[in-house]
């Protein structure tokens, strides 16, 4: 179609998702223990909410954005796929929960200078279309002093035993999650898309460093093991989902504003 872009293609294979997004494996948190572990997490980055302002880019149904509230931040969730955006005002709601909503690429926040003391963006880095142009531009929204914590993992390159799961399912069943509820043409524009992103080869932890210090973000902090985050999801390490947990590279780095 004349002048569509990549960004609608992935407005419109996200809108599609939104059903069955929080259903996906590390996608939604449903268990108490999770929740206090994410939230170890996000302090030992960005340190007590406190009523500091914080975004969360790329928020989806309004998951990490619901944590952060509960965490004390007074947090606005920014997102540019609408299905994923009501659910999440819904979660809000249902919350009385103060939260401020964007529909705005996460990308280019058009937020003004300086506005935040914290930014959050959990799976969105991998997905990038121009990360140079993001980083600079969250570093630009932030206050001096400002943390920004990506969380993210490839999703891309597999390591050889994972490419061996479809065979696990073939004997023992495929495993049930929101994952299986995606069609073969979801598959298909899901790996379209991915041919196309800046990262369509995958993203290690020491690539992203470099965008936080391309940006000119310092003081960083990085984490490469995030086993607490696994074991209070509750996953038998000898289990399919088990196996792809411990065999994906998942990383979370933070870095300071000067």
């Amino acid at each position: 179609m004349q002048n569509w872009s990549l960004k609608d293609d992935i407005r419109d294979y996200w809108s599609a998702r939104a059903q069955t997004y929080d259903a996906s494996p590390g996608h939604g948190i449903a268990r108490h223990a999770e929740i206090e572990a994410w939230g170890r997490l996000i302090r030992r980055h960005l340190g007590a909410g406190e009523g500091r302002k914080a975004l969360d880019l790329a928020c989806g149904t309004g998951v990490m954005t619901m944590l952060m509230h509960g965490l004390g931040f007074e947090v606005t969730g920014l997102d540019f796929t609408e299905p994923m955006m009501a659910r999440a005002r819904r979660k809000s709601d249902e919350a009385k929960a103060s939260i401020r909503f964007l529909t705005r690429d996460a990308e280019e926040t058009m937020e003004p200078d300086e506005t935040y003391d914290v930014i959050i963006a959990r799976h969105l880095v991998w997905t990038l279309t121009d990360p140079d142009k993001a980083f600079a531009d969250w570093l630009r929204i932030l206050k001096p002093g400002g943390r920004l914590l990506i969380i993210d993992g490839d999703f891309v390159r597999k390591h050889w035993l994972e490419k061996l799961l479809p065979l696990l399912d073939r004997l023992l069943g495929k495993q049930q999650d929101g994952h299986s509820l995606l069609t073969p043409e979801q598959w298909q524009h899901h790996e379209r898309i991915i041919s196309q992103v800046h990262f369509k080869n995958g993203i290690r932890a020491e690539e992203t460093v470099r965008f936080f210090e391309g940006a000119g973000f310092g003081a960083l902090k990085i984490d490469t093991q995030l086993e607490d985050i696994r074991k209070a999801r509750d996953i038998r390490l000898l289990s399919r989902k088990g196996l792809t947990s411990t065999l994906q590279h998942r990383f979370a780095i933070s870095g300071s504003k000067p």
